[in-house]
């Protein structure tokens, strides 16, 4: 099921942590949208949050930056049905499972991905994702916590793909991946999460954050039965030109906030809606999409903004 994405879209700002929290990155409508026919694997995933307050706004040729804000859930463990509802994981629990929500169902998992190009690494490799455990915020190493008492963060490696490699997360995990759930995200604006590129010899920072939706996927169907998009046919019938931000990481922790209507835009690989569907989700990917690059990211504090 594998296809080819390149291109990148243009950049939100970033601004410099606050002395009372982490910065906000925010992004503003990309200038080029995604080429090429995105490929999936089958396996989309979701995470956590827990970041601290504080901030500074600022602007980039992406969009306004907006004012650094606290992220809901400190201390919540992912598996837990208690606390923070908004909350996607902060991965304190040291597995791949996100924190669970009866109402509207919400138990996905944590996986990555990639193009399978033959010499290509990834760590974790699919279908073995696990969190990192942190050192001490006061460690001069990668593995630093960003904030006092933050235990585990996502992180994963790689580097040879010719088209695509990511980090997914998935809202629903079912044993029959083609009849996985959507959920429903309409009563969110859109996710937070704090994030930074770790010291990988020259590693790309520029990355997509993809929503994964009943419109873009091949599993979504319409009221009909029928599917809303297809993986073969004419281009404006196409699957996996999914909605997207652009991110440029930086080699410290910061918070990046991002609304769903203002900031996620899609390309021209595939078919175009008039508006992303937030009621129909499957899950993110934090997608690298430039051919043959490293890249070493780090996630923490998944959240769903109100």
């Amino acid at each position: 099921m594998a296809g080819a994405q390149s291109g990148a879209g243009g950049n939100g700002s970033t601004t410099a942590a606050g002395s009372a929290g982490l910065g906000t990155t925010h992004a503003g409508t990309d200038g080029l949208g995604d080429g090429g026919v995105a490929g999936d694997d089958g396996t989309n995933s979701a995470g956590g949050s827990k970041a601290g307050t504080g901030g500074v706004s600022g602007a980039g040729a992406g969009g306004t930056g907006t004012a650094g804000s606290g992220v809901a859930g400190f201390g919540t463990t992912g598996g837990s049905t208690t606390a923070n509802p908004d909350l996607i994981d902060d991965f304190e629990d040291g597995d791949k499972l996100i924190k669970i929500i009866n109402s509207p169902r919400r138990d996905g998992i944590w996986d990555t991905n990639n193009d399978m190009t033959a010499g290509g690494v990834q760590s974790p490799a699919p279908a073995m994702f696990l969190p990192t455990e942190l050192a001490a915020m006061t460690a001069v190493t990668d593995d630093a916590a960003p904030y006092a008492g933050d235990m585990y963060a996502a992180h994963v490696t790689g580097k040879g793909f010719n088209n695509y490699a990511y980090m997914n997360v998935s809202m629903r995990a079912v044993a029959d991946y083609n009849a996985t759930p959507v959920y429903d995200a309409s009563g969110y604006k859109g996710i937070s999460f704090i994030a930074k590129a770790g010291s990988t010899a020259s590693a790309t920072k520029a990355m997509h954050v993809r929503f994964i939706s009943a419109d873009t996927d091949p599993r979504g169907k319409n009221a009909q039965g029928m599917p809303k998009c297809m993986t073969t046919g004419a281009q404006d019938t196409l699957c996996y030109n999914h909605y997207y931000v652009s991110v440029t990481l930086t080699n410290t922790w910061k918070l990046y906030t991002f609304n769903f209507t203002n900031d996620f835009v899609q390309g021209a690989s595939g078919m175009v809606n008039p508006t992303i569907d937030t009621a129909e989700m499957y899950g993110l990917e934090f997608y690298f999409f430039t051919p043959g690059a490293a890249f070493d990211l780090w996630v923490d504090d998944l959240t769903f903004t109100k």
